[in-house]
């Protein structure tokens, strides 16, 4: 390859139909030899996407989430 002077290569990645979830209690913090407790249910808060990019370059990363989407 051989890119244009001054021209951005990007690696883009996107995932899709991510789980918006929300724990109904918070998380309780770890204490010496336990680990972090959550509790197993949730809230549902539709589905969002995620897109992700990196700029090979410098190494700069950008992303974007989309607000979630509602099924009924």
């Amino acid at each position: 390859m051989n890119p244009p002077e001054n021209a951005v290569v990007l690696c883009v990645d996107e995932k899709t139909q991510v789980q918006a979830l929300d724990r109904t209690a918070p998380i309780r913090p770890m204490r010496p030899g336990l680990p972090a407790k959550a509790t197993h249910d949730y809230v549902r808060h539709g589905t969002t996407c995620l897109f992700a990019a990196l700029e090979v370059a410098n190494g700069k990363g950008h992303r974007r989430l989309l607000r979630p989407a509602y099924q009924r």
